[in-house]
């Protein structure tokens, strides 16, 4: 079952409220539960990518579904700009760029992500090697433009969702291309998990829920961190205080301060870089590392040397 309570928990009702509506499972439970629980202020978004050949077909369905609930569809159709990042990332930053278009301040925009999304992220970021942090579990809240992202369903199963469906009788479109294993996530989530399971049941809650105690330690820690170090972690360090604390200390001081200016996070090989440069050597006016983030959702970073410290900006 989906309790209500848990879904409209990060809401804010009074301001306005979009459903990233693609007529797919999960974005049509999130849209039916808040339309049935009568939750006003509701506006649909449907972004046709342009993909498949049923793209058409998908834009009528929920143009028709919206109409007849009686909420107000905005339809918008993109030509995605596959680059080295692959489709996947192009058609997440051309949402990302509308969803920013429509939200004003104070506004939502919810997705349909699940428990098990966050489970498929879990393991694709442990198979690429990815830090404590991207093992985390996806953010319930965030902001986006000049408003908010939330994911309500976060800790709601896919099977909970298509329970919910098949209960309420309520029709949804299916993308062929989520059977295909091209694209590594369809792989984990077709393969990989469904292997996991056959010996380990709810395998993917157990994950999600292990990426959830991941995110409230890193939280802890980052906490208490920043009490020690709180007069280091800045956009500007002095590079004799670096000097003196410890190489685990320094790496979190520095990946704090990355953190702290909204920049893209450097990879192991780049932080390694940013020690070596200014902190085993000595550093000049001529000493500088950046970095950029391959999907371009946040911006790459610089740092250089200047009045005895490190100075963090954006690149």
């Amino acid at each position: 079952m989906i309790n209500f309570d848990d879904l409209t928990y990060h809401l804010d009702l009074s301001k306005k409220i979009y459903v990233g509506y693609s007529g797919g499972p999960d974005s049509s439970a999130l849209l039916h539960l808040l339309h049935l629980n009568n939750i006003a202020n509701i506006e649909a978004i449907h972004i046709n990518h342009n993909i498949s050949d049923n793209s058409l077909e998908w834009e009528e369905h929920c143009r028709k579904t919206t109409d007849k609930l009686g909420i107000k569809c905005h339809l918008e159709s993109v030509k995605l700009k596959v680059d080295g990042d692959g489709l996947e990332s192009a058609a997440r930053k051309a949402r990302y760029k509308i969803f920013t278009k429509y939200l004003k301040k104070g506004d939502q925009i919810l997705l349909g992500h699940h428990s098990d999304d966050v489970a498929e992220t879990f393991l694709l970021r442990l198979f690429r090697g990815t830090g404590l942090d991207g093992l985390e579990s996806l953010r319930v809240k965030r902001k986006v433009g000049e408003g908010y992202l939330i994911r309500p369903l976060i800790n709601v199963s896919k099977e909970s969702i298509l329970f919910f469906l098949k209960e309420k009788k309520i029709s949804f479109v299916k993308d062929e291309s989520n059977s295909s294993q091209d694209h590594d996530r369809n792989y984990v989530r077709n393969t990989v998990i469904p292997s996991i399971e056959k010996r380990w049941t709810h395998a993917s809650s157990r994950i999600s829920n292990t990426s959830n105690f991941i995110k409230i330690r890193n939280d802890s820690y980052e906490m208490l961190f920043e009490e020690k170090y709180d007069h280091l972690i800045s956009h500007k360090i002095p590079v004799s205080a670096l000097k003196k604390i410890q190489k685990p200390s320094l790496v979190d001081v520095i990946r704090f301060s990355i953190k702290k200016q909204n920049i893209a996070m450097p990879s192991k090989k780049v932080i390694e870089q940013i020690i070596k440069t200014f902190i085993e050597s000595s550093p000049g006016p001529k000493s500088e590392v950046s970095w950029t983030r391959a999907d371009k959702e946040q911006s790459g970073g610089k740092i250089f040397y200047k009045d005895k410290c490190v100075v963090i900006t954006k690149k």
